[in-house]
């Protein structure tokens, strides 16, 4: 095998470009300094001396992860706030069925715990703020009950992970192979009260809903 080449100063990067190459295809127990280091063609402490042990490098890779995730959701066009709330839904699924083991570390909390990793948490947060800015602006419109932002993210944000988690475990088709089955389980975080219509009725509403998670 053809051992990687850089520049100096260009380790780091090249460390965490093969460790996200094993990561996606053997899992994050696969990962190892030593052994990337050896893959390198440096010595162990050599590496050491960017990362202060595996939590640390799997920490970056989790942080270039949720940045990943904030640039596509942040990508989604904001203009139609009902449209906004399931296209953000759909991002996230997507994005979990395209990157799976990536996705597992990013929101695991078994190998990188909450509070361990500054940055990791920070880069966490800022793509939960674009799913509440979302919510926010659907809330204020009338397209969600009139409940806390706080707890109707949450609601979201808790539907969204089961419905990744459950696609990536194979238990659920991804949206791109049923993408009406991912829109129909974000549509029921609509409240049916907002229309594009004026007039509408209660039974309206609930049939537009039903109409939604049609299968």
């Amino acid at each position: 095998m053809t051992k990687p080449a850089y520049h100096h100063g260009d380790l780091p990067i090249q460390a965490q470009r093969l460790a996200l190459e094993t990561l996606r295809t053997q899992g994050d127990a696969a990962i190892s300094l030593r052994a990337l280091a050896k893959q390198l063609g440096v010595s162990a402490p050599a590496l050491y001396r960017h990362f202060s042990d595996r939590d640390t490098l799997l920490a970056e890779l989790a942080i270039g992860g949720f940045d990943a995730l904030t640039d596509r959701l942040r990508a989604v066009d904001q203009q139609t706030p009902r449209k906004a709330l399931i296209e953000i839904g759909l991002v996230y699924v997507t994005f979990a069925h395209e990157e799976p083991n990536l996705y597992r570390l990013m929101f695991g909390g078994r190998v990188l715990p909450l509070g361990a990793h500054p940055q990791l948490d920070a880069a966490g947060k800022s793509a939960f703020k674009v799913l509440e800015n979302t919510v926010a602006n659907a809330r204020q419109l009338g397209y969600l009950k009139p409940s806390p932002v706080s707890l109707i993210t949450a609601a979201a944000w808790s539907l969204v992970h089961g419905l990744s988690q459950l696609t990536i475990d194979g238990h659920l088709p991804g949206a791109k192979a049923e993408p009406m089955l991912t829109e129909g389980v974000l549509s029921l975080l609509l409240d049916g009260s907002r229309s594009d219509s004026p007039q509408h009725s209660e039974q309206s509403s609930q049939q537009q809903l039903q109409q939604d998670v049609t299968l």
